[in-house]
C-alpha cells in the first residue's frame, strides 16, 4: 500500500475538504472560508451555464438563413 505524504494528501483533496480541513485548524477564519466556497460556487454556477446553456443555444440554428 502506498501511503501519501502530506502535501499529496492536500493536492488530492477538493476545494471543499480543504476549506473543512481548513476550518477544523483554524475556527476563526470561518468567514474567510465560506467566502472562498461561494466564490468557488459561483464559479462553478457561470461555467455549468456556458456548458450547457449557451453553448446548446449557440447550436440550435446555426443553419439558419443559410441558402443553398
Amino acid at each position: 500500500m502506498y501511503l501519501l505524504s502530506p502535501l499529496e494528501e492536500l493536492e488530492a483533496m477538493n476545494l471543499h475538504e480543504q476549506c473543512l480541513l481548513r476550518y477544523l485548524t483554524y475556527p476563526d477564519e470561518l468567514s474567510y472560508t465560506t467566502e472562498i466556497l461561494k466564490l468557488n460556487n459561483k464559479i462553478l454556477e457561470q461555467k455549468f451555464v456556458v456548458k450547457n446553456i449557451l453553448a446548446n443555444v449557440s447550436m440550435l440554428n446555426y443553419t439558419e438563413g443559410v441558402k443553398d
